[in-house]
């Protein structure tokens, strides 16, 4: 039995640790390794702090500590790292007397208070998950501010993209994962804010400093020549014109506005992603204002509006000409004032209308909803279900095509951002944007059905919810894609919970670090299945979901990672596992 004096307590009698021969015991819930080394006895922690590997199983030369499994060394009396550099090692005060080893446990431990931080740096630097996922799971297992966390990898995203490489896609990733993080309560968190960490990893190269154009220049002619610039696919005379205008001040609010007019517009119709990004880089501004994402909100901007575009094939042309022809109906729009405007609509042939697999028809009937004052929001949301229905019925045993209706979706749900950030006839035009998507996608060939009632399922009796959820969970993970619609439909048509259904599936997909490809989807399900809370056919968003997941799936995915991380946060080490 272990017996204290003063600070220090017994841990073991010093001729239990030959010299070579280190010895593990337990203090106060922590596995302390012993070392004979060269006289003296050292205590340290027997967690190495890359992975938890006990360090009873290292080697010790002069004085240097180093781990067996992936060399990691250590500084045995100091703490200090040669390796990492910023992960120390805990190491303890140690007195021997009358043939015992005491322990001071309560004036040892870690060197480093901010060694979390400085991991996070690390592993944004070198884009390894492992050391990210570490960062992340100490900081949320210490309850570390996750506004300072997310600003440390936002500062290093700009420093990153404005000088090496990536833009929209990137500012997607982190963005949703920042979303879907908040889809669940702290212990649930790591995977989906260290997809959003990867997002924002990477080095910085040197990049002379944009300077401003000398006057005399104004707002007016910069937005003229941003939307010169913007035609002629020159990104880098827009970035000069943004910081020009920045300096000028006082326009800085006009940004946004002015990059979602000039993705609307028609040559870029075949480039519905250039919306959906400058939204993201929108939610970046709005969430981490001016001072920290200025430089980003320039680049990006300027790389998105400015970037190459092949000539347009023969029906991206007709369709360009079709909407060219429309342009009179967008001046005459009533601005946005009421999204629920009661006005009458025949949904179902909107919907049939937008997967007829014809230009004409799909833009007539936009552009028929639009002049009838319907809303844009109302509109949109019609696209979503339409979306989410063809995913919830599409074939499986061919090519699928999920990316395709992925993007249908989130072209769709977009349209309410580009609607808040851009204004509504911006947000008009995005909706023929949206309708071009669709008719890319008639080569899916999925048959319409109305979306304006509910869809039935075969077996309405009640289910018992946690069985019926387990069943769902493990359909997934088998990939039992034939039976995962039903079971799906089936559990909500009963009243079962839908929230916690999707969060639990989110988990799944998430889980083994493999679901990156399903992280936008999952939080536009989310965020649109409660949106569209009134809808009838919004049921359709979860079954597409579940299917394009178990689909997907692959049963070689390693979750060793992810369960690390969360057991070194803990202080559940693979000691454990040793001893």
């Amino acid at each position: 039995m272990l017996s204290e004096n003063g600070n220090f307590v017994k841990v073991a009698a010093a001729s239990e640790v030959e010299d070579g021969k280190p010895k593990a015991v337990r203090v106060e819930g922590n596995s302390i390794a012993l070392f004979h080394h060269e006289g003296a006895i050292y205590a340290t922690d027997n967690q190495c702090p890359h992975m938890g590997y006990p360090l009873v199983r290292g080697h010790v030369k002069r004085g240097v500590l180093a781990c067996d499994w992936h060399g990691w060394s250590y500084d045995m009396e100091g703490g200090g790292c040669f390796t990492g550099g910023c992960d120390d090692l805990a190491t303890f005060p140690v007195e021997v007397r009358n043939g015992d080893i005491y322990v001071d446990i309560g004036s040892g431990g870690k060197k480093r208070d901010d060694a979390h931080y400085l991991l996070l740096k690390e592993g944004l630097f070198s884009q390894d998950g492992w050391t990210l996922s570490k960062a992340i799971a100490i900081m949320l297992a210490k309850g570390v501010s996750e506004d300072e966390t997310l600003e440390i990898m936002v500062k290093h995203m700009v420093r990153h993209i404005t000088t090496s490489e990536g833009g929209g896609g990137r500012l997607a990733t982190l963005m949703h994962g920042i979303k879907v993080a908040h889809m669940y309560d702290v212990e649930d968190r790591l995977i989906p804010l260290m997809m959003a960490a990867r997002s924002a990893a990477g080095g910085h190269n040197d990049r002379p400093k944009r300077r401003p154009l000398p006057p005399p220049v104004d707002w007016d002619r910069l937005e003229d020549w941003v939307r010169v610039f913007t035609a002629d696919k020159e990104w880098e005379g827009i970035e000069k014109c943004l910081i020009t205008a920045r300096q000028l001040g006082g326009h800085e609010d006009k940004f946004i506005p002015l990059f979602l007019d000039c993705a609307s517009q028609w040559f870029f119709l075949s480039h519905t992603g250039n919306l959906i990004h400058l939204c993201h880089l929108a939610e970046v501004l709005e969430k981490w204002g001016w001072e920290i994402t200025g430089e980003l909100v320039c680049n990006v901007g300027a790389k998105i509006l400015g970037q190459g575009r092949g000539r347009p094939g023969e029906r991206l042309r007709e369709a360009i000409q079709k909407a060219e022809e429309l342009e009179h109906i967008f001046d005459d729009l009533p601005q946005e004032k009421n999204p629920d405007a009661d006005v009458e609509f025949d949904e179902d042939k909107l919907s049939a209308d937008l997967v007829s697999g014809d230009i004409d028809t799909i833009f007539d009937a936009i552009k028929d909803v639009l002049i009838a004052g319907v809303s844009i929001d109302k509109i949109a949301t019609t696209m979503v279900m339409t979306s989410a229905d063809r995913m919830a019925r599409t074939p499986v045993n061919m090519s699928p095509g999920w990316w395709e209706l992925q993007e249908e979706m989130e072209a769709a749900a977009n349209i309410r951002k580009v609607l808040r950030f851009g204004g509504t006839k911006v947000a008009a035009k995005a909706l023929f944007h949206c309708g071009w998507r669709f008719y890319s996608n008639r080569w899916l060939n999925i048959r319409h059905q109305p979306i304006s009632q509910a869809r039935e399922s075969s077996n309405t009796k009640v289910l018992d919810e946690n069985i019926a959820l387990d069943a769902i969970i493990d359909g997934i993970e088998s990939v039992r894609i034939q039976e995962i619609g039903r079971q799906t439909r089936e559990y909500l048509n009963s009243g079962c919970n839908a929230e916690r259904l999707l969060a639990e599936m989110g988990l799944c997909i998430l889980k083994d670090d493999n679901g990156g490809d399903l992280l936008s989807t999952i939080h536009i399900v989310d965020r649109e299945w409660h949106y569209c809370k009134d809808h009838p056919a919004r049921n359709q968003m979860i079954v597409g979901l579940a299917r394009w997941a178990t689909d997907v799936r692959r049963n070689s995915g390693n979750d060793s990672a992810v369960q690390t991380a969360h057991r070194f946060a803990k202080g559940e080490t693979a000691t454990e596992l040793y001893e």
